[in-house]
């Protein structure tokens, strides 16, 4: 009886433990939907066909942002102090425009980091298709026009590399519908998504959940189709300018086109004839076709005139309005641009670019490497307990001031605030081994740290 009781008990205590743990927010947003294809802005396709393929602006930026995510050098090393590891992954995203900043960020990668060789990626090519340089680019590419990237992980079920992707595809975010389990109705723990869909045309292709990797801006927007389980679509934002830039390209065609502005030619003291109208259309037409100078001049014998209908281009300023859709297509696309009326970057193209990586390009590229670092990395042999980061202090737009380092690390050394090696870190020379580099002696005047002694007979500047 005692043990019936015990019994009865265990399952009163399950039960209300279930019941605690039921997701009160998948019951408001997902209660109610079947085994369905969540629906979201069903203008993605739009936003590459509309915009990225035909729109200049939008293919200038987006293509830039491209080309500059693909240019970042990225490393894979051991970690050895997670500690340190976590925070110069924080330091190396914001600015380190200053000698002090530098020195940091090298001490902090000296503590997080095993002594050895970087290690490459677990793969040569992420598929036969792409490069690492392809990939990123492309990435940067779907996560600009869609707002949301979906990697697919093609992993081997059996043998040597059983569960170790053996390739990643990108697949085109624009053509992925997202469906939701049967019963979304479920524990704290679970996720509503069932599978990705793929869709193009008649064609459906379905992948699960374990094989993708999703990565998304933040969505605010909220509903029973499962809208927020979708990224947002920078683009979205500014479609109406999509729109406007691309109808002021289209009215420029056709007044180049036409040669000048609409209106109708009539009799100006009397009325012309449907016979006099239609010979002199005639005659217009063939005076267009003909490429001789002569065939410019005609003659009329009755007093005309001409009424217009449309507006000049000096009226329309069609490119007053590609500058303003320009501008704001460049906001929504988070790629700084120069305001001559403003002293925002000092008004200079360098300071421009360094703002362009701090605020866009580094951001991305850490969704990328929290994907890699917590969910891939580890499924490979001989990559465990590794970190892949992306280090733009080597571009060029992030080099400090030459004379501005030297000066101060000179400085620096001479008051033995830094060691000769830490001089050496900051000019991304490699250390020495010997006195007075890793210390602080007296002698101060020798060795030079930028010397290299060579089999104590010569010295290499």
């Amino acid at each position: 009886m005692k043990f019936i009781n015990r019994l009865r008990m265990a399952g009163s205590l399950l039960t209300t433990s279930k019941r605690v743990l039921e997701n009160a927010y998948n019951q408001a947003f997902f209660g109610m939907i079947g085994e369905v294809g969540t629906n979201y802005d069903t203008k993605g396709t739009d936003y590459i066909e509309s915009g990225y393929n035909v729109n200049s602006i939008i293919y200038t930026i987006i293509s830039q942002q491209a080309r500059k995510t693909s240019d970042v050098p990225y490393f894979i090393k051991k970690v050895e102090n997670k500690g340190s590891a976590k925070q110069f992954k924080q330091k190396i995203k914001t600015s380190n425009d200053s000698p002090q900043a530098k020195l940091l960020i090298k001490s902090l990668e000296t503590k997080a980091f095993s002594e050895g060789d970087v290690l490459d990626m677990p793969l040569e090519r992420p598929n036969i298709f792409q490069s690492w340089s392809e990939f990123f680019a492309l990435y940067k590419t779907f996560l600009k026009t869609n707002g949301n990237v979906y990697i697919y992980k093609l992993i081997p079920e059996f043998g040597k590399n059983a569960g170790a992707p053996q390739a990643y595809y990108l697949l085109p975010s624009h053509l992925i519908d997202i469906v939701l389990k049967p019963d979304a109705n479920m524990l704290m723990d679970e996720s509503p998504i069932k599978e990705y869909m793929l869709i193009e045309g008649n064609r459906y292709k379905s992948f699960p959940v374990e094989t993708i990797e999703h990565i998304k801006y933040p969505n605010p927007n909220f509903d029973l189709s499962g809208s927020h389980l979708y990224g947002q679509a920078p683009l979205r934002a500014g479609a109406k300018n999509i729109d406007s830039s691309n109808e002021a390209a289209n009215q420029n065609i056709k007044t180049m086109k036409n040669s000048g502005v609409y209106g109708f030619i009539h009799g100006k003291s009397n009325p012309i004839t449907p016979d006099q109208a239609k010979e002199m259309k005639d005659r217009l037409m063939e005076m267009d076709d003909n490429p001789d100078r002569l065939s410019r001049i005609a003659g009329v014998s009755a007093e005309m005139g001409f009424t217009r209908l449309s507006l000049t281009t000096d009226e329309l300023q069609p490119f007053e309005y590609l500058k303003y859709d320009k501008e704001q297509l460049a906001g929504v696309l988070n790629w700084a641009q120069i305001d001559k009326d403003a002293s925002d970057f000092g008004n200079t193209m360098k300071e421009l670019k360094k703002q362009r990586i701090i605020d866009d390009i580094m951001p991305d590229l850490n969704m990328l490497e929290a994907v890699f670092n917590e969910n891939l990395l580890p499924l490979y042999k001989g990559y465990e307990n590794t970190m892949l980061y992306f280090d733009a202090s080597t571009l060029p737009e992030m080099q400090l001031d030459m004379q501005v380092l030297v000066k101060w690390l000179s400085q620096a050394l001479s008051d033995r605030t830094i060691t000769r090696n830490e001089y050496r870190d900051a000019m991304n020379y490699p250390q020495v081994e010997g006195k007075g580099f890793d210390d602080f002696e007296d002698e101060f005047d020798e060795p030079n740290p930028l010397e290299i002694e060579v089999d104590d007979a010569e010295t290499v500047q």
